[in-house]
């Protein structure tokens, strides 16, 4: 049996795609994973309510959304952080009633896709899903300010040639954002080295921002903010 589809056999526990990318990069999974896990964090969703967040942004993603403090890197906005570790573009698709259209915000900050690709996923399908939860925000609400992220680059192990397929769906997600309105956040290039992987400085395990890599990636993101609310989010 292949790697991959072993991978994704794996995939059944809290933070099992984490786990699978762990394993495809070489990494460990992070001690705390069960406290960032997909069923905690999707009790705390099902019980919070926008009034109780005061949230006027909603962030919509993966573990790289889910271990962002948005205090402590977005200080000027209200938000609310909606990033599931372990994710795919599927489950965020499920759940996009509960965790985005029910906080009825101003603008949506999304980013997904990189746990789909780390399981072997077909880009397209991977595009596709992202395609549906822009085309649904649009349509249920209407009004919001859409910011697109692209997925952020990975470390390469084994000959993988896992960035090749973010870049693909890159390529489609800016396509897809300018033809539906959204306003897409190219952080990918910010991380990436000459070799096309991601800057080893940037994170502590081939896949997670560390430190200096939110401090990249997050003032990318904030400057778009800006141009939406007219604060200053970074002081």
């Amino acid at each position: 049996m292949g790697t991959k589809k072993k991978i994704a056999q794996a995939a059944g526990v809290v933070g099992g795609l984490v786990a699978a990318a762990g394993v495809l990069l070489g990494i460990g999974v992070a001690a705390d994973a069960k406290e960032h896990g997909r069923t905690v964090r999707q009790t705390l969703f099902g019980a919070a309510s926008f009034a109780e967040w005061d949230g006027k942004a909603v962030f919509l993603g993966d573990s790289i959304t889910d271990y962002c403090d948005l205090e402590v890197y977005y200080p000027g906005l209200n938000a609310v952080n909606m990033g599931i570790s372990g994710d795919t573009t599927g489950g965020m698709l499920e759940r996009i009633e509960r965790s985005v259209y029910s906080q009825e915000p101003d603008v949506v900050v999304f980013l997904g896709g990189v746990n789909d690709i780390l399981s072997g996923y077909d880009d397209s399908a991977t595009a596709a899903n992202i395609r549906a939860i822009l085309e649904g925000i649009r349509t249920h609400l209407p009004k919001a300010e859409v910011l697109v992220q692209s997925i952020y680059p990975v470390s390469e192990y084994a000959g993988s040639d896992f960035n090749s397929h973010i870049r693909a769906v890159n390529d489609e997600i800016r396509s897809m954002a300018k033809e539906l309105g959204c306003r897409y956040v190219d952080v990918y290039s910010a991380m990436v080295t000459a070799e096309g992987r991601l800057d080893g400085r940037y994170s502590y395990d081939g896949l997670h921002p560390n430190e200096e890599g939110y401090a990249v990636a997050c003032p990318i993101v904030a400057k778009e903010l800006e141009k939406i609310t007219g604060k200053g989010i970074l002081g």
